[in-house]
């Protein structure tokens, strides 16, 4: 769907309070709306800013066991660097945290260590004919201690491991490269990579199991005429897993298509190609080789709220191929934004599926609501056909210049397709907090988490209290 941005018309916050309500803004229902690739910082040319952060929390089931092994009690301390250069035409960025934790557990007892590092590296460049995008980002976290429903990836693979990780440490590195040339030429280039890798640490669960995917992808783009271009695209992904069957696949896909401006208002664009996929399982040493055509049809009408869209496509995996139909409206209004599409998704096993998304924002002078709502359904990092279901729901209200409250709902969703069995599985959390800035430099947020989880019948819940100080050190300019 196209994104619209809406002006924010609430207070401002103080940098202290940017910081405390910071986590709470990568929930994706915060995010409708509001502008993307947005600049941090004070202005052009070089800020850094320095992060702090102390965390007291205690925890009913922190581990969500069935039943409880007893209350935790941890305290944190993090601190976060963020330094970045901005000029004209370009933006870098890098940002580096870890923190020191003091936890008493059930059984363990009282231990403390330094943990979960974080490091991203970003870099945009425009120019006239050309563009840059680059992504560096590594992550490690104990799930534990954070399994925060807002990291699930709305628009990769489906994983298991969004909804069932609670024991050991996940280690995520990822990278991107986005590079075009010929923006504004009769024959344009873009190449794109990225790159994944998830592994774990300190787990008993086997379905926690390693995996990486890198995926090139090469685009031609001919612009035969002003309202028409052509494009010829090849890509190639190369998966594997530390899975019971340790999978190794290879998919290599060959399209061909252009889109044609009906009007200056409409536009209409197909494809149509090859597909393959080398599938090796390294236990028992089997290769299957599958191969089938893939298309794709959209259509899109831009209106004076908003647009309309039409698309339809068949994809092409290892356990066969995929029709998935949509239809979408956006709607833009001073006060929000509503955009939705819904359709139906046809499965390697014939298994029918209403799939969709909704996103809708809708601002206040002193408050904001905020939803995205997805089904989706795919192959999962498991390698299984799975139906997925996200929920995000936010509310907050500035009471004044420097207090508000922050009301949210995430849910995940999971079941499997196919001829075994569907082994359903959901987490969900309700968490109320309340933030004030209690001088210039200081901000405090106070607040109340629940949590279940709910594996194929076996439930589980916890209730957290938590209290958080922070501040946010401006060291350039």
């Amino acid at each position: 769907m196209q994104q619209t941005t809406v002006a924010s018309t609430v207070v401002q916050q103080t940098p202290s309070q940017q910081l405390i309500s910071q986590r709470a803004q990568r929930n994706p229902a915060r995010r409708v709306g509001l502008p993307t690739g947005q600049q941090i910082g004070t202005g052009t040319g070089l800020s850094v800013t320095l992060d702090y952060l102390s965390s007291l929390r205690h925890d009913s089931n922190l581990r969500l066991t069935d039943p409880s092994l007893g209350s935790t009690t941890w305290w944190e301390n993090t601190l976060a660097l963020g330094i970045l250069k901005q000029t004209s035409d370009s933006r870098l960025a890098l940002d580096l945290s870890g923190l020191y934790r003091i936890a008493n557990e059930p059984i363990i007892g009282t231990e403390s260590s330094f943990a979960d590092p974080s490091a991203r590296l970003s870099y945009q460049r425009s120019r006239q004919n050309s563009q840059l995008d680059l992504l560096l980002d590594y992550r490690e976290q104990d799930l534990a201690f954070n399994r925060s429903l807002t990291d699930t990836n709305l628009d990769g693979r489906i994983d298991a491991a969004d909804v069932i990780g609670t024991i050991g440490d996940q280690v995520n590195s990822l990278g991107n490269l986005n590079w075009q040339t010929g923006l504004n030429d009769p024959i344009g280039f873009q190449f794109i990579y990225s790159y994944s890798e998830r592994t774990y640490t300190n787990t008993i669960d086997p379905n926690l199991f390693d995996n990486k995917s890198s995926n090139y992808t090469a685009i031609t783009t001919l612009r035969v005429s002003p309202v028409f271009q052509a494009n010829l695209r090849l890509g190639y992904t190369d998966f594997s897993a530390e899975d019971n069957v340790r999978t190794d696949e290879q998919t290599t896909v060959v399209t061909v298509g252009g889109t044609y401006n009906v009007s200056p208002v409409t536009t209409v664009s197909a494809n149509i190609g090859y597909s393959q996929v080398d599938d090796t399982q390294r236990t028992t040493n089997t290769n299957t080789v599958t191969e089938d055509f893939v298309w794709d049809f959209a259509w899109n009408k831009t209106l004076p709220d908003g647009s309309a869209d039409f698309q339809i496509d068949q994809t092409f995996g290892v356990n066969g191929s995929r029709i998935n139909a949509t239809a979408g409206r956006s709607f833009q209004r001073a006060s929000g934004v509503l955009s939705f599409n819904v359709g139906l998704s046809r499965g390697p096993f014939d298994e029918v599926t209403p799939i969709g998304q909704l996103d809708y924002s809708y601002q206040l002078a002193n408050s904001r609501i905020g939803a995205t709502v997805q089904r989706r359904v795919g192959t999962s990092t498991q390698s299984i056909e799975t139906r997925e279901t996200l929920v995000f729901l936010t509310y907050d209200y500035f009471i004044n210049p420097v207090s508000g409250l922050s009301f949210s709902v995430d849910y995940i969703d999971q079941e499997d397709e196919g001829t075994g069995q569907p082994n359903p599985r959901q987490r969900g959390t309700f968490s109320a907090s309340y933030t004030r800035a209690v001088t210039k430099d200081w901000a405090v947020n106070v607040g109340y988490q629940y949590e279940m989880d709910d594996q194929n019948g076996f439930k589980a819940t916890s209730n957290s209290v938590f209290l958080t100080l922070g501040r946010r050190f401006s060291l350039k300019p």
